[in-house]
């Protein structure tokens, strides 16, 4: 019985052994497979090779210059861009501004703020810096529930508002838009952001809450399924007033059914998303850059489905910096009015 005993104790010790002996070989001598090969290889020859920095690998910065470099890529030999995970607006702007980055994306109001040294980037200028084309729209939204009393942001005054975190993008247009309406110093402000805000609003802990964001937003969405929302109108006098005063600002129309309680069209404010880039990088890379994108923009959109949203229309709508000469060069060729402030 002992004996027996023992040669199962050694049999086992010989295919351990054996397992440890043949994972070891493995690593010295790895195998290619799907997962370790890379999908795609820059062709040998490219005039141009360019990386973009985004914002986080499941964000929508990602998302959308991972396609539109996909794009890009597909029709221009010369040209091999990928899309790297990065830090988002403020980062990126650094990045583009500093001559660091060649192309990436930004809010237009950060943009204008690192173009010019002024809010964010008080102290900090990055004159360098140029526009190339619009991405998707960032909606200034008021959110309050549905069955609420309050139909425009005047209303506001004596609530309880949720403006954001110190610093960020929803206090910033909170501001700007709350001051110009007269009633900054008439609310109650929370410094809370998303989604603390919106469960304050749920809770009736908070009257309204800011969100600058897409419209529909996926998560304010799935809430609304819960609790009915709606955003507050912004009047078109005070507008008009706020766009012209301030020109990453536009006008914009929320549609109905956005979100779940949302029974009607609403007139708001939009600071879109756009593509930056250096004034030293190339005019012929950012030419055929901006003209790849909007000529082959639904093939774009398809795996960036939220890009629906730009505006095709009036492409120059908040752009608030000045056009690259390469983006310059292809909007007037066809035949889109760039204001006296965009041109290079």
């Amino acid at each position: 019985m002992k004996k027996a005993r023992l040669w199962k104790v050694l049999a086992l010790l010989f295919l351990a052994i054996s397992i440890a002996f043949s994972g070891c070989t493995q690593t010295e001598k790895p195998t290619e497979t799907a997962a370790t090969t890379p999908t795609t290889q820059p062709p040998e020859k490219v005039e141009y090779k360019i990386k973009m920095t985004t914002g986080s690998p499941t964000g929508t910065y990602y998302i959308a210059l991972t396609s539109i470099a996909s794009v890009v890529s597909k029709y221009n030999p010369d040209i091999y861009a990928t899309a790297i995970p990065g830090g988002g607006s403020a980062a990126n702007a650094r990045g583009v501004g500093s001559g660091e980055v060649p192309i990436s994306l930004s809010t237009s109001m950060v943009a204008y703020f690192a173009y010019t040294g002024t809010g964010t980037f008080e102290g900090e200028k990055y004159p360098k810096l140029r526009a190339m084309a619009p991405a998707h729209p960032l909606i200034v939204s008021f959110i309050v529930k549905a069955d609420s009393d309050m139909k425009t942001i005047y209303d506001l005054k004596g609530k309880r508002v949720a403006i954001g975190e110190a610093g960020s993008g929803d206090a910033v247009a909170a501001e700007v838009v709350l001051k110009e309406a007269g009633i900054w110093d008439d609310i109650i402000k929370v410094n809370v952001g998303d989604p603390e805000s919106w469960n304050m609003v749920k809770l009736g802990t908070v009257d309204a809450a800011i969100h600058h964001t897409s419209l529909p937003n996926p998560n304010l969405y799935e809430e609304s399924m819960s609790t009915p929302i709606r955003l507050l109108e912004i009047p078109d006098e005070l507008a008009d007033k706020i766009t012209e005063k301030y020109p990453y600002f536009s006008k914009y129309v929320g549609k109905k059914d956005s979100y779940n309680g949302m029974d009607s069209d609403v007139k708001v404010l939009a600071a879109p998303v756009i593509l930056i880039t250096n004034e030293d990088v190339p005019e012929d890379l950012v030419y055929k850059f901006t003209k790849t994108y909007w000529e082959h923009f639904d093939e774009v959109k398809k795996s960036a489905p939220f890009l629906e949203t730009v505006n095709r229309d009036n492409p120059m709508a908040g752009i608030s910096i000045p056009l690259h000469p390469g983006a310059y060069k292809y909007w007037t060729e066809i035949g889109v009015e760039v204001p006296e402030k965009l041109k290079p």
